[in-house]
């Protein structure tokens, strides 16, 4: 493992002298750090993949990597998922589709629907952190999969 991590410090510090940066959240570190050991984790940027892609292909990834526990897999999936994950375009969809993609649960996506249609269509993330009840903080960290 300490072999996995030296090399994928040399691998993040190449990633970051080329100036592409990563969201910062939970599970970044991880993701950097062992990804990296084996390609330029900047592949995952121009990827929008649900959950269980994600999920699929990190176990395909890291299948061989006995070093690798399941706490750090599951890091990894939450971080890719929650960064690069699929856009969803809050004023079209419904409710159940919400909630899929985002993470949330039934009674916040339902509470975005009601907003929505009874102050019409979101411009703005400020505009969706005014639905009662929603965790702005949350918000936040939805919004790079977020369209309007």
């Amino acid at each position: 493992m300490l072999l996995t991590i030296v090399i994928g410090a040399l691998a993040l510090s190449a990633a970051c002298a080329c100036g592409e940066d990563f969201p910062d959240g939970p599970g970044k570190e991880t993701f950097t750090l062992i990804c990296s050991a084996c390609h330029d984790p900047t592949k995952v940027l121009d990827k929008q993949w649900s959950k269980k892609q994600w999920q699929y292909k990190v176990l395909e990834m890291l299948q061989e990597e006995t070093d690798v526990t399941e706490k750090e897999r599951g890091e990894i999936v939450d971080y890719l998922s929650s960064n690069f994950g699929t856009k969803i375009n809050i004023n079209k969809a419904a409710a159940s589709e919400i909630a899929a993609a985002l993470d949330l649960s039934a009674k916040d996506a339902d509470a975005v629907v009601a907003y929505r249609g009874s102050k019409g269509a979101f411009k703005t993330i400020d505009d969706l952190k005014r639905v009662p009840g929603l965790d702005a903080a949350k918000v936040t960290a939805l919004q790079r999969r977020l369209e309007f």
